[in-house]
């Protein structure tokens, strides 16, 4: 900065060089007369005020430098502190996170612990994007002791069964896909019927006789006939019955206990309290 700054203001420091170099000869001649002529009073005026406005310019160039140099460190700083707030904001967010998970594992593990059953805790990965093929995959496989057929659950109720297993990962066959079928049982009148997969989220309780007792909210569990799911477990509740329709059989449609939308970790139940895989 003090560089740039001799360097434009060139002129001033020659014509301030002369004005000097005349006072040093006129302090000279002083000394050997005693008495300033006009002219010299004139020179030494002049070289005053210049002078004085070369000292001030150097001054103001020389604040405005260290007002430069201040802001610089402001700006430094400001930014500094900025990162520092994000960096705490997400970890932040990941500490929420991981409370958040911390209770629902709890709430799986819950599961465990009324049921008996050997468990596995698994992560949903991936979900299919296809509207026709309702899927999932976890991320745990054969390695960790993950087989075909074996049922899958939350703390909630029933969420599918799997369909493949490599040995890190798992696809899942959820309960709302209309190849999916669980057999099933209401738990009040305990009459029996097939969940199937139908409606967008929903089931159907298909091969449910005329004479069948289902009312709204009734609760509907497996039976477990069928060698994949242990009996018992929560599929969902009844949320429209329709005996008016013909045939043999009513219309009873169930909504599922688990909300697929929110689902995050999943249980695959290895082996039950008797010894018999899922």
């Amino acid at each position: 900065m003090p560089q740039r700054f001799a360097k434009r203001n060139k002129v001033s420091i020659i014509f301030l060089s002369l004005l000097i170099l005349s006072l040093l000869l006129m302090s000279i001649d002083v000394k050997n007369r005693g008495k300033l002529s006009l002219l010299d009073e004139l020179v030494v005026d002049s070289t005053s005020v210049a002078q004085r406005g070369i000292a001030n310019s150097y001054q103001s160039g020389k604040g405005l430098w260290s007002g430069y140099i201040y802001l610089a460190g402001l700006r430094k700083e400001n930014l500094m502190l900025k990162k520092e707030a994000a960096e705490l904001r997400e970890s932040l967010n990941t500490f929420r996170e991981a409370v958040q998970e911390n209770q629902r594992l709890k709430e799986l593990l819950s599961f465990k612990e009324k049921t008996g059953y050997r468990v596995v805790t698994a992560r949903v990965i991936g979900i299919s994007p296809a509207s026709f093929s309702k899927t999932i995959t976890i991320g745990k496989g054969s390695a960790d002791g993950v087989a075909k057929g074996m049922a899958v659950v939350t703390n909630d109720g029933v969420v599918g069964r799997v369909l493949s297993s490599s040995s890190s990962a798992s696809k899942v066959l959820l309960i709302t896909d209309r190849n999916s079928d669980v057999d099933a049982v209401v738990q009040r009148s305990r009459d029996r019927g097939i969940a199937e997969g139908g409606e967008p989220d929903l089931l159907q309780l298909k091969y449910f006789p005329r004479s069948a007792d289902a009312l709204e909210g009734d609760l509907v569990v497996t039976s477990g006939i069928g060698g994949v799911f242990q009996k018992g477990l929560v599929i969902g509740s009844i949320s429209r019955v329709d005996k008016d329709r013909g045939g043999i059989f009513q219309y009873a449609e169930i909504r599922p206990a688990v909300n697929f939308s929110k689902l995050e970790e999943v249980l695959v139940i290895t082996e039950s309290p008797n010894g018999s895989g899922g």
